[in-house]
């Protein structure tokens, strides 16, 4: 085999000058900027004035509020697991008080006025006249027929009685109960068996009138015991 300095040296021409048939240098091309850093000044222009393109997360980017995750070669948004918090149960709605057996038709109505029919504690309506107790004796009937009992008030304190005032009670044949409170006069008297529509009192209960007991204007306070209040709505 030639030797390769001779052979060069025969393709040489003067002063090293190169004859036909040109030996020509290979020379890597230099890598693509785009290709070098994809990541890098290919991203530049997504990346907000103040944000660096190597943080990891965008806020405030073209995507909106959303975050977006740049995680080895995914521009895609985060696509860890979505984690979807349910929220807490309410609890359950209170049951109403049960206070006894619906009894329909049992107890009427025990006066003339107005049915307020929101249900107070001790499972009572208030039935209310406005200021008319003054100059009117509105009658109080036995919802049911039965053994009364009277409570006279000893004064004028709102607190008499426990608040209750003039008040009447009456024991029915099965058990019920019915209960009137801020009586302007009582006119049944303890141990009175009292027919069902019977009058046994008169309407009280404005302020600062003896037998008004803690009440604030002409109404009835009915309550019963033993059974569910008829009069509630």
């Amino acid at each position: 085999m030639a030797n390769p300095a001779a052979l060069i040296g025969k393709l040489a021409g003067p002063e090293g000058a190169t004859i036909g048939g040109e030996l020509t240098e290979v020379v890597s091309a230099p890598e693509s900027p785009k290709e070098a850093n994809l990541f890098g000044s290919a991203l530049s222009a997504f990346v907000p004035v103040g944000a660096s393109a190597n943080s990891g997360i965008l806020e405030d980017s073209l995507f909106g509020d959303s975050e977006v995750s740049f995680t080895g070669d995914s521009l895609l948004q985060n696509q860890d697991p979505i984690t979807v918090t349910l929220p807490e149960p309410k609890p359950a709605l209170r049951p109403a008080p049960y206070y006894g057996p619906s009894l329909p038709g049992f107890l009427i109505f025990p006066t003339i006025g107005y049915n307020q029919g929101r249900l107070h504690p001790y499972n009572a309506v208030d039935i209310s006249r406005g200021d008319d107790c003054l100059h009117e004796d509105i009658p109080v009937f036995a919802a049911a027929s039965g053994l009364a009992t009277a409570n006279w008030a000893q004064g004028l304190s709102r607190y008499d009685n426990g608040g209750r005032g003039n008040n009447i009670s009456i024991l029915h044949s099965n058990g019920i109960g019915s209960k009137y409170f801020h009586l302007k006069k009582i006119l049944a008297k303890t141990g009175d068996y009292v027919n069902q529509g019977a009058v046994i009192a008169y309407m009280g209960g404005y302020p600062g009138v003896y037998g008004s007991g803690n009440s604030t204007g002409c109404h009835l306070h009915f309550g019963v015991s033993g059974a569910a209040q008829p009069f509630a709505r």
